[in-house]
């Protein structure tokens, strides 16, 4: 058909598809696919396209803090008050928020508990991972993955520490909230095995596990020792190793190599970040699986010296473990949307990526444009844009008296890109 029918008018009859078909056409051939994406056929107006804050973890702090801008429309907060119960935002997901009892829509407020999680069906010392899958433009609900883990611990069985990782087949927990109920899914190893065990045993200083979902596949940032590629439509999974060896990154004090590789989606598909650590510098790499095989590509070299910035900045920390009792509300009278291009523009002090301040953390992707964002020495949002090295200063990110109590240990355990959506909820369909 793609050869017989000019392209406006193959567009025009696979533009009138309902979302659900209109996806499963993606993978008829690649014309279609191309044709698709090339005219954003996919009803992207179900996915949101702007990012209106971050979610932070920091350490010893019982809950999320939100960096936000200013923007059209009810202010978003980050404060979850409504809930039963608050803590830390383990996952996101094309705008609905994972904690580890409920799962939110901070644009709109809606929220449902998760069923009490199965007893975990593997031997002691394994643990799971919680990730979230939602695609609007396929369905009008979520999934909830349990990933299985190896915990740390010194006195494993040798005959367990022996055993191939991860297993194939690999037992996953799966809630949908069409059911409502978890269910076991088996997902197939293709290829070959990360290692065994006790290769994979985790760090107990690990601070930085995430995800990303992109077309149907869930890819899983397992401690920065390998990427577990799950696909969804066949039950099969794949392990990919990083860009590069961590075995080299043995740098005095700074032992958490996790912090120093984040795995995110933007412009391009699916993006690995790699800070090097006690350095300024940073790598982006971008990963390739066109004609079947999976390779990273590497951009250029970043560096990034401290900024020296003060002030207040056009984001506004919403301090939510200082301030839970008060009511937050956008503090301008006018209100106005961060400009991604030009607002707040600074000079790039970069020493040429020599041992500096080993403070430059890695905070996320931009979903829809060549963008990073970072956080300089804890103190200052940044957004890094990468094909310009144009940078832009976002504002203070530290909470108030954060890490001037005796015995903790200030640090950014993971964040998470916020993109609002004011769809419908699951619940309410």
């Amino acid at each position: 058909m793609s050869d017989l029918l000019p392209e406006d008018v193959l567009v025009n009859i696979i533009g009138r598809l309902a979302p659900r078909y209109l996806a499963i056409s993606r993978c008829v051939c690649k014309t279609w696919c191309t044709t698709i994406d090339a005219h954003n056929l996919l009803r992207m107006d179900l996915l949101p396209h702007s990012v209106s804050g971050l979610f932070i973890n920091f350490n010893e702090l019982s809950m999320s803090e939100f960096l936000s801008r200013p923007s059209k429309g009810p202010a978003i907060s980050g404060k979850f008050d409504y809930l039963p119960s608050a803590g830390q935002v383990i996952d996101h997901c094309n705008g609905l928020i994972l904690l580890h009892e409920c799962v939110v829509n901070p644009a709109t407020r809606q929220w449902a508990l998760l069923p009490p999680r199965p007893s975990p069906n593997m031997p002691e010392h394994f643990c799971h991972g919680m990730y979230l899958v939602f695609d609007p433009t396929l369905s009008s609900h979520y999934e909830v993955f349990l990933i299985p883990q190896v915990s740390y611990n010194s006195n494993l069985d040798p005959a367990i520490e022996e055993l191939e990782w991860p297993p194939s087949p690999c037992i996953v927990q799966v809630l949908s909230s069409r059911t409502k109920l978890w269910e076991e899914r088996l997902f197939v190893r293709e290829g070959e095995a990360a290692g065994n065990v006790a290769d994979i045993r985790l760090d107990f200083q690990a601070v930085q596990e995430n995800a990303v979902y992109w077309r149907g596949v869930l890819y899983v940032n397992y401690q920065s020792k390998f990427i577990m590629r799950i696909s969804l439509s066949n039950d099969k999974y794949q392990v990919i190793k990083p860009p590069v060896d961590f075995e080299w990154f043995e740098f005095e004090n700074e032992s958490r190599l996790s912090k120093n590789l984040y795995l995110g989606k933007s412009e391009k598909g699916v993006y690995c970040a790699l800070r090097y650590p006690s350095t300024v510098s940073f790598s982006i790499y971008i990963l390739d699986e066109s004609d079947g095989k999976t390779e990273w590509i590497m951009k250029p070299h970043y560096y990034l010296g401290s900024q020296g910035i003060d002030g207040p900045g056009p984001w506004t920390l919403q301090d939510i473990n200082y301030n839970w009792d008060t009511q937050y509300e956008d503090s301008m009278e006018e209100k106005f949307e961060w400009d991604s291009d030009s607002d707040n523009v600074v000079e790039n002090r970069s020493n040429g990526g020599y041992p500096c301040l080993p403070r430059i953390e890695l905070l996320g992707f931009h979903p829809y444009k060549d963008v990073v964002f970072l956080s300089d020495t804890l103190r200052r949002g940044l957004a890094y844009h990468l094909d310009s090295s144009k940078i832009q200063d976002l504002g203070n990110l530290h909470p108030t008296y954060y890490g001037t109590e005796q015995g903790i240990q200030p640090f950014l355990l993971t964040a998470f890109p916020y993109t609002p959506w004011r769809g419908w909820f699951p619940e309410d369909t």
